[in-house]
């Protein structure tokens, strides 16, 4: 062994190293599988396993393979528990999917109005807008959601969004 990589190895660094990348290697799996958990328990409401999922380092800003982020996937369901949590844990209150939806335009369209709610009280932008041009409003107006609508506007969206 060359002089040079004898003084990272002497004296059982060798070891060490290999235990480290193994662990690294290791981790990163497990990591995957826990986001991948999280993309489901999310969408299926599971509340104390999206808690214990983040506690053990699953990302709170995860996408599935469509490119759609848990919040939005919790805010498609009207989960606002799960919405909270993944709100403490550091979700993007504005991360979008593939076309452009946010988790509030999201829970907008489908007339959960509580899970609005939550994600305004987090920050999350009401005038965002789609691929096709429409926000958290027009998507409310086209469920013929009334009273998303005016919290909406409450909160400070605009009217005049794409037609």
């Amino acid at each position: 062994m060359s002089p040079w990589l004898s003084c990272f190895f002497d004296g059982g660094k060798m070891k060490s190293l290999i235990l480290s990348v193994l662990l690294l290697v290791a981790t990163a799996g497990l990591a995957a599988d826990n986001n991948a958990s999280l993309l489901a328990a999310a969408g299926l409401g599971q509340v104390q396993r999206v808690q214990d999922l983040i506690s053990q380092g699953a990302d709170a800003n995860t996408k599935n393979a469509a490119g759609r982020p848990v919040l939005v996937l919790a805010a498609f369901n009207g989960n606002v528990r799960t919405l909270r949590v993944l709100i403490g844990a550091g979700a993007d209150v504005n991360a979008v999917d593939g076309v452009g939806n946010s988790a509030v335009m999201e829970a907008a369209a489908f007339g959960h109005k509580d899970a609005v709610a939550a994600l305004i009280m987090a920050g999350a932008d009401v005038n965002l807008k789609n691929a096709a041009g429409f926000d958290a409003l027009k998507r409310a107006a086209l469920g013929k959601y009334e009273a998303i609508k005016q919290l909406l506007l409450e909160s400070g969206a605009v009217e005049g969004g794409a037609e």
